[in-house]
């Protein structure tokens, strides 16, 4: 190995009260990688283990040093070394927990969404998904949505096609051109971009003065509507939605106050 150090040394410090092992434990592995401290060229893992030793701070080095009695810190194998500091280091976690801190986890005000689908998989990293992943991080994406439109937009698409990425970049693209007609100044010609943009059926034909009296869009038809199927939360009919009910009695098992958001309004 070139006598030469890739990397900076000063800045590979362990303090277990601050930082997360996992994270450290990793970009030490990267450090040395990058200087061809590998098992091959280091097979004792003497070189290893002092590079460890010398990044912990003085209280983690006494930590390290009680975990490795009875034999002197100094001498205990590198190898041995990583496994008590994992054992001890590693943050204990409950899956139950993980999954509720999952599945209430919506998006903060003002977060973008790439940073809340980043969020999304962050919390998702300790609750022992397996298959059901893309479904788990996809649901509580569109689910945890802060602004209406975006969740009308994405509540409108096909449950069984819809990809956790597909649904990002639905949202995304929303996001952008209700920026765009914001920003035009919310002309005459902004209003009909707008119908557009949340066009429930991007193959409607029928004309846009033309409302549906399932969901009462002007995009599409009522032989196209996607809510044909939903009941309504006003009467309890199947049919229509509670925003454009016309009954003036309200079914006992869908007691809600009358709402535009059509968020609030589907229930099968």
């Amino acid at each position: 190995m070139s006598n030469m150090v890739l990397g900076n040394m000063n800045s590979l410090v362990f303090d277990h009260r601050s930082q997360e092992w996992a994270i450290f434990k990793s970009r030490f592995g990267q450090f040395c990688l990058v200087n061809d401290i590998t098992e091959d060229t280091d097979k004792a893992g003497v070189k290893r283990r002092g590079i460890l030793l010398s990044a912990l701070v003085e209280d983690t080095y006494r930590v390290a040093r009680d975990l490795a009695l009875p034999t002197a810190l100094e001498e205990t194998a590198y190898a041995t070394l990583i496994k008590k500091f994992d054992e001890h280091f590693e943050t204990k976690r409950c899956g139950f927990v993980e999954r509720y801190h999952f599945y209430k986890a919506e998006q903060r005000p003002g977060e973008e969404l790439s940073e809340w689908a980043a969020r999304v998989r962050r919390l998702a990293q300790f609750c022992g998904f397996t298959s059901e992943l893309e479904m788990a991080l996809r649901d509580r994406f569109v689910l945890g949505l802060e602004n209406p439109k975006e969740k009308e937009k994405l509540f409108a698409e096909s449950i069984s096609a819809l990809s956790f990425s597909e649904a990002l970049k639905i949202a995304q693209s929303v996001r952008c051109a209700r920026l765009a007609i914001r920003s035009s100044g919310g002309s005459s010609a902004g209003v009909g971009a707008t119908s557009e943009v949340f066009a429930l059926s991007p193959a409607a034909t029928e004309s846009k003065k033309v409302k549906c009296s399932v969901c009462g869009y002007y995009n599409h038809s009522k032989q196209q509507c996607k809510f044909a199927e939903y009941s309504c939360k006003k009467c309890g009919k199947k049919g229509h939605l509670n925003r454009v009910c016309r009954s003036k009695t309200r079914s006992a098992n869908f007691l809600v106050e009358d709402t535009d958001d059509i968020c609030e309004d589907l229930t099968m």
